[in-house]
């Protein structure tokens, strides 16, 4: 993130936490979630990203990326999801959606929250963590 010097903030609640899914469709789902917070965040002077991972109940991990880019109105926000949906001139609309599915396809949810001007939050929450033994 030097390169585009954006500050990356992880923060993990709870190092011990695992969770059971295909790796590649959850690099996928991050890698276009981060590349989306890259965008968000390009316009903004002290651009910020986080990665934000806690265990949420005894059956379900949280994970978050976080922004304080440009933000969505509600009206975004409710249509992003949609395939094909895009509000970038040379995006494809296909990168949330994907996302979406990888998350309902390992029996989890992915949501987002918004406030214009301020950042981005999209959390995707999963099943089946388990701790692991040391």
């Amino acid at each position: 993130m030097l390169q585009h010097n954006i500050e990356l903030e992880i923060i993990l609640k709870n190092t011990n936490l695992k969770i059971t899914a295909d790796r590649s469709l959850l690099d996928q789902m991050f890698i276009n979630l981060m590349l989306n917070a890259m965008d968000a965040v390009k316009e903004v002077s002290e651009p910020c990203i986080q990665l934000y991972a806690d265990q949420l109940n005894e059956n379900t991990i949280e994970l978050k990326v976080l922004d304080n880019g440009k933000g969505m109105d509600k009206e975004i926000q409710e249509r992003i999801f949609i395939p094909f949906f895009s509000t970038k001139s040379s995006g494809s609309g296909v990168g949330l959606s994907l996302c979406k599915q990888i998350a309902l396809l390992h029996g989890g949810n992915i949501e987002v929250h918004s406030i214009e001007h301020k950042g981005t939050a999209f959390t995707v929450e999963l099943p089946e963590v388990q701790l692991i033994e040391e």
